[in-house]
């Protein structure tokens, strides 16, 4: 991360590295699991009307199952009808790694942006 990028503006984080991210947050609180659903509130409690995009959100819990960060295994919604197949997702040994990188990595980048916003509510508003 270079300083003084005239590119680079605060977070400079796309949605799917939050998504990510935050991901891996909710699953080191939440160790009985969660599934799509459960990702999809959780992500509106942080953004107020903000959540990923559907594909955006399975993408990254897919990619993240791949790379070995998350566990994920098969259920049901209703045990009686068998339908409507849901997954569970865990962290694993190697997510929960992987989320204490990222928040080495991301925490100057939050707290740059905080200051910004600070910044502009104090001087604009």
């Amino acid at each position: 991360m270079s300083k003084n990028n005239p590119k680079k503006f605060a977070l400079n984080m796309s949605a799917s590295q939050f998504t990510k991210f935050y991901i891996l947050h909710l699953l080191s609180l939440q160790h009985s699991g969660m599934i799509s659903e459960h990702f999809k509130g959780e992500f509106r409690k942080v953004g107020g009307n903000w959540e990923p995009a559907p594909s955006t959100l399975l993408d990254a819990l897919h990619g993240m199952t791949e790379e070995g960060l998350l566990n994920r295994t098969d259920d049901y919604k209703s045990y009686e009808k068998k339908r409507q197949k849901v997954y569970w997702y865990r962290l694993s040994d190697q997510g929960r790694e992987e989320f204490g990188l990222m928040k080495k990595q991301f925490l100057p980048l939050f707290e740059e942006q905080k200051r910004i916003i600070e910044n502009i509510l104090k001087s604009v508003f």
